[in-house]
């Protein structure tokens, strides 16, 4: 009766061991923007954070796109760009909202005329 016992307390210990060591699923994201020809994109909920901004980068469909902002778990990113794409303002926040206020705020900053969010998303 001790032996059954002492078996399972071992096999509960072990399993919560490797529970523990096994890391909680993160999802990642990145925006890419190439000023010169307007042109942006982004990628959301990615294994890693290079493998968003793989992403990202290679769906702006422009030589000169560069990550402009990386988005954790946990967190939402926006772009917000003028009209003709030649201003944009991105941000990285903890919510939703807050990352669209802030992308608008940064791409006011060039004085290029309106800016309206593009894209906006969050990561798990």
């Amino acid at each position: 009766m001790r032996r059954p016992i002492l078996t399972a307390a071992a096999i509960m210990t072990f399993a919560s061991v490797l529970l523990a060591a096994v890391p909680a699923f993160a999802e990642y994201g990145a925006i890419a923007y190439d000023k010169d020809a307007g042109k942006y994109a982004a990628s959301w909920h990615q294994p890693t954070e290079k493998r968003a901004a793989e992403v990202a980068l290679s769906e702006c469909g422009a030589s000169g796109c560069k990550v402009v902002t990386r988005i954790g778990p946990g967190s939402c990113g926006a772009l917000a760009a003028t009209e003709d794409g030649k201003q944009a303002g991105a941000a990285g926040r903890k919510t939703r909202d807050a990352a669209r206020v802030a992308a608008i705020a940064n791409c006011a900053k060039g004085k290029a005329g309106e800016c309206t969010v593009r894209i906006s998303d969050c990561s798990k």
